[in-house]
């Protein structure tokens, strides 16, 4: 058996819409006996929601939760000084943010932004309030104003986290440091009984850097930061030009 694990935004998706190519071969990798993960910087309601019908299995909050069906794999959520320390220096830049417990979100920060974790989130009516020490949180989001305020967290949360943009909209998820999605593609692979060489990770962005270096073969869209296509082993095609398809074909998986 042989594990893909697959970044959603600008790899597997351009919003929630996935090219029916990457579908089609994703569907036959499946039936071959093989298994998908979706590996992610999203909340578990978001990625279950809008991909559950690719994937065998779950990466979500970039890597701190790991999931396939009910059983879950890996999981390292957030201590209690790691959420009060981070509040502490989004609320002194006037930030928005949302922290994610598995199956609920929690808002806090700037009210403004409030209405953007909602449209991003697609989770209706969010909990308003983070208390750290009732949390089992794996990860946040952020909401900002502009670039210039994007830049300003990022250089704020520096020490202890990496942001990474959604592309022009204006939040970010983030990884914590210490864990990431490098991690859970090494426990997934242990807790299901695969070598390691036989993983494959797909993805485009800075947090998926990890991802790529830790499986048995790092796959980079064609779409992808020159970052993450330097630690490939393969380079494909970008997310509209059949990319997912022609990586999967590239390795024989599809």
């Amino acid at each position: 058996m042989r594990i893909a694990f697959f970044d959603i935004d600008g790899t597997l998706a351009i919003g929630t819409n996935v090219p029916t190519s990457a579908a089609a071969a994703i569907a036959r990798m499946r039936a071959s006996g093989d298994k998908v993960f979706i590996c992610t910087g999203r909340a578990r309601a978001y990625a279950e929601k809008n991909f559950g019908s690719y994937a065998d299995g779950f990466v979500c909050c970039n890597g701190r939760l790991a999931f396939s069906g009910n059983q879950h794999l890996y999981e390292a959520p957030l201590a209690a000084d790691q959420v009060a320390d981070i509040v502490a220096r989004l609320d002194a830049l006037d930030a928005g943010y949302c922290f994610f417990e598995e199956w609920a979100a929690h808002y806090g920060g700037n009210p403004a932004y409030r209405h953007v974790a909602e449209d991003v989130l697609g989770l209706g009516v969010l909990g308003d309030g983070v208390d750290p020490e009732s949390l089992r949180a794996y990860n946040f989001d952020v909401y900002f104003a502009d670039v210039a305020q994007r830049e300003r967290i990022a250089q704020a949360l520096a020490t202890t986290c990496l942001l990474n943009p959604h592309g022009p909209h204006p939040s970010a998820d983030m990884t914590v440091l210490g864990v990431d999605k490098g991690d859970a593609v090494r426990n997934v692979a242990e807790a299901l009984g695969v070598a390691i060489e036989d993983t494959y990770a797909f993805g485009d962005g800075i947090n998926d850097l990890c991802m790529l270096r830790a499986a048995g073969h790092g796959v980079a869209m064609g779409n992808a930061m020159d970052e993450v296509k330097a630690v490939a082993e393969f380079v494909t095609s970008d997310i509209g030009d059949d990319g997912v398809a022609r990586g999967l074909a590239h390795y024989g998986l599809a």
